[in-house]
């Protein structure tokens, strides 16, 4: 992940990054353009144009909304992304709107989940609902 005038490899001009360290805690609401990292917490609304990543370490509590989520700590509250990956050891609970789901083995997904068929590559422009509450084993919904 670039910090100093780096273009993204999707050719998308974010390029920089803003972070929120471990002992920090942020609240309120949040707007970005660029990519945001969390290794601290955060109590509020966040909206960000390009990247969320919530490290080890890190929490959110409240609303998300950005293309492309990253969870490695925690979060709870409502997710709204493109695509959103809950990695090992990473655990949302919540509700979550996306084109793209992927929970790794070890990743904790307590809520509901509906994918959003209308960004996906190629499909119709509808939403289809589906609940979860899991733990480990490899899950990736896409529309379709």
């Amino acid at each position: 992940m670039g910090i100093i005038n780096r273009s993204r490899p999707d050719g998308s001009q974010h390029a920089g990054t803003t972070v929120i360290a471990a002992g920090s805690k942020f609240v309120g609401d949040l707007a970005l353009s660029d990519n945001l990292h969390v290794d601290g917490r955060i109590e509020g609304a966040v909206h960000s144009e390009a990247e969320v990543a919530i490290g080890q370490g890190g929490s959110i509590d409240g609303e998300l909304k950005a293309d492309h989520i990253v969870i490695s700590g925690s979060f709870e509250g409502n997710i709204d992304a493109k695509r959103l990956e809950i990695v090992a050891g990473g655990r949302v609970h919540g509700d979550v709107t996306v084109a793209e789901l992927v929970i790794e083995p070890g990743a904790l997904f307590n809520g509901n989940s509906r994918i959003r068929e209308s960004e996906a590559v190629g499909k119709r422009k509808t939403e289809k609902p589906t609940t979860g509450a899991g733990s480990g084993g490899e899950e990736a919904a896409k529309a379709g």
